[in-house]
C-alpha cells in the first residue's frame, strides 16, 4: 500500500511538471487566450520615444506602429509591447488579440534588439540604433548563443518529464527506478535551462536600466519551468522508495 502511495505521489508531481512545461512550450504559438498570455519575457517600449527626446535626439513622430496588428518585423513601426515564447515572439498589445507574431521556429533564439530594429521605420532606424546602449542588451551574439542553449535544455527537459511520468505507470521496481532517473535528468535539464534564461534576462534588464524607456519583465513561462524543475526534483524520492519496495 505504501508503495502505491509513493508511486502516486511521484506520478502526481511529474504530471504537474509535465503540464507546466507544456504550457511553457505553447506560449505565444497562437493568438488564443491561453497561448497569448504565456511568455518567457516581455519588453515594454512605450517610453522609448520620450527617452530619445530627453537625450537630445530627434525622435520621429512615426516611431510606433499606428496599428498594433500590422505585420511584425516589416518596418511598420515599433510595437508597444513584445512578448517572447520558446519558439517565436509577438508584438502589439500586452494582452488581447491586437498584435502580430513572427512564424514559430525550432531552435529559436532570443534577440530583442533586432526584433526592435526590424519594426523601426527605415528613417528612424539609425537614430534608435545609436541611442540604444552598447552592452548586453544589444549583444545579439551573446543572447542568441545562450538562449539557444536554454532552448535545447528546456526542450529536452520537456521530453524527459513526459518519459518520467509515463515510466511511472510500470508496476515493477525497474520501471520505478527508470522513472526516478528520467525525473533526475529532466530536473537537471530544466533547472540549467531556466537558470540560463533567468541569467540572460536579468543581465539584459540591468543593462537598459531606467534611462532608455524600455522595461523588460520576466514572464510566467519562466516560472512554469522553475516550478516544473521543483516538481521533478520532489518526484525522485517517491519513485526511488517505490523502486525499493516494488516487485521485480
Amino acid at each position: 500500500m505504501f508503495k502505491f502511495f509513493c508511486v502516486g505521489i511521484g506520478q502526481l508531481l511529474t504530471f504537474a511538471a509535465l503540464v507546466l512545461v507544456i504550457l511553457a512550450n505553447v506560449g505565444q504559438l497562437t493568438n488564443n487566450i491561453v497561448a497569448r498570455n504565456i511568455r518567457f519575457v516581455s519588453l515594454d517600449t512605450t517610453g522609448l520615444q520620450d527617452a530619445i527626446s530627453r537625450s537630445g535626439g530627434a525622435a520621429p513622430n512615426n516611431l510606433y506602429a499606428s496599428d498594433q496588428r500590422s505585420t511584425i518585423a516589416a518596418g511598420n513601426g515599433i510595437k508597444r509591447d513584445y512578448q517572447w515564447g520558446l519558439y517565436n515572439y509577438c508584438g502589439g498589445e500586452p494582452s488581447g488579440s491586437n498584435r502580430d507574431c513572427v512564424d514559430s521556429t525550432f531552435n529559436f533564439k532570443w534577440d530583442p534588439v533586432n526584433a526592435l530594429l526590424a519594426d523601426t521605420p527605415q528613417g528612424a532606424r539609425n537614430e534608435v540604433q545609436s541611442f540604444l546602449p552598447q552592452n548586453t542588451f544589444t549583444d545579439s551574439d551573446y543572447l542568441r548563443k545562450y538562449s539557444q542553449a536554454a532552448f535545447w535544455l528546456i526542450f529536452i527537459g520537456t521530453i524527459l518529464t513526459g518519459l518520467a511520468w509515463l515510466t511511472g505507470f510500470t508496476a515493477n521496481r525497474f520501471g520505478f527506478f527508470g522513472a526516478a532517473i528520467f525525473a533526475f535528468l529532466a530536473a537537471l535539464a530544466l533547472g540549467v535551462g531556466a537558470a540560463i534564461e533567468t541569467a540572460i534576462y536579468t543581465k539584459a534588464r540591468d543593462a537598459i536600466g531606467n534611462q532608455y524607456g524600455l522595461n523588460l519583465d520576466y514572464g510566467n513561462a519562466l516560472w512554469f519551468i522553475w516550478a516544473a524543475f521543483v516538481g521533478c526534483v520532489l518526484s525522485i524520492v517517491p519513485y526511488l522508495i517505490s523502486c525499493c519496495t516494488g516487485r521485480d
